[in-house]
């Protein structure tokens, strides 16, 4: 016997009653926890950078080496964009390879280093010439950061996918390094990150609305972190991960402690997949557009920084 019509009605509207609620908590993620322990205020940007077309996949972000810039790839083209820090305009464009899957770029003295999904790096001298340097990641590692350890001379790598082989990958994401003194790229991770002790510190909805996000959501679930950009902070030297999967920032010490956890509100960050720092201590992240264009938003200190938090 077939249910009738009126049970029918009755169902797929408490269906989607859980579902709205499932969304909107999902979608205005409790960042209270962030503002009480780091020096930004992730749901109140100060300036947001509304980017044209050709950036709406935008992928990774990097301060340029004279300050004035904040430079950027999309994640299909070989194109770094000079985007004017005062006005969002792009001033002018280097081209320096061919279409690709490019996740992160950073500006180093007069060099240029740009990362690929493989793990392959690009590094681009002022004349516009382009050096290819390989490493021992791979696809499956799926780098989606770069950033520049001033302290210790070498550029971070970030991996949204396999941290290593092993069972001491398990669970755990990892961020490689390419010692710039020596033109060498390090085999063992400089960090790996938990994801269970950083879900233990961040903040979630709760009750249902989290069990629906752990049965449904691989991006929402409460153990979901996969690293999509990372930079270091000028002033104390933690180490920021943001993670477009799981919506969230880890502020992280140098001997891999974690100093801090945020959630991330995914109404103004849907899609975060850059992060750097000016001078100031600003910090600037930017978001894929999704079906809206691209943004980079910017956050100004409210309080005092992490590093004495330990």
């Amino acid at each position: 016997m077939l249910p009738d019509a009126g049970y029918i009605r009755y169902c797929c509207t408490l269906c989607a009653l859980i579902l709205s609620v499932w969304a909107c908590q999902s979608g205005s993620s409790d960042t209270s926890k962030g503002e009480s322990s780091f020096p930004y205020r992730f749901d109140a940007p100060d300036t947001t950078i509304v980017l044209p077309p050709s950036l709406r996949e935008i992928s990774g972000l990097s301060l340029s080496s004279d300050g004035h810039h904040l430079l950027a790839v999309n994640d299909e083209e070989g194109i770094v964009f000079f985007i004017n820090l005062e006005n969002g305009a792009i001033d002018s464009t280097l081209e320096f390879a061919r279409h690709g899957d490019y996740e992160g770029i950073e500006a180093v003295g007069e060099y240029i280093y740009v990362v690929k999904s493989n793990g392959k790096l690009y590094r681009i001298s002022p004349d516009g010439k382009t050096e290819t340097i390989e490493t021992s990641l791979h696809g499956g590692n799926n780098v989606e950061g770069l950033c520049y350890d001033a302290l210790h001379g070498r550029l971070l790598l970030a991996c949204k996918g396999e941290a290593g082989e092993g069972a001491r990958f398990k669970g755990k994401k990892a961020v490689y390094a390419y010692d710039l003194h020596n033109d060498q790229f390090l085999e063992s991770p400089v960090y790996l990150l938990n994801r269970d002790t950083i879900a233990a510190q961040k903040r979630l909805p709760g009750g249902l609305v989290q069990r629906l996000n752990d049965f449904f959501s691989t991006e929402h679930a409460s153990t979901a972190f996969s690293p999509s950009g990372l930079a270091v902070h000028p002033a104390d030297s933690l180490l920021y991960v943001i993670a477009s999967v799981g919506k969230s920032i880890v502020a992280v010490h140098e001997d891999g402690r974690i100093a801090g956890v945020a959630a991330l509100p995914a109404d103004i960050l849907p899609q975060p997949e850059g992060i750097c720092f000016d001078r100031l201590g600003r910090l600037y992240i930017s978001t894929e557009g999704r079906k809206q264009s691209g943004r980079i938003l910017r956050f100004s200190k409210w309080r005092q920084p992490l590093v004495g938090e330990k």
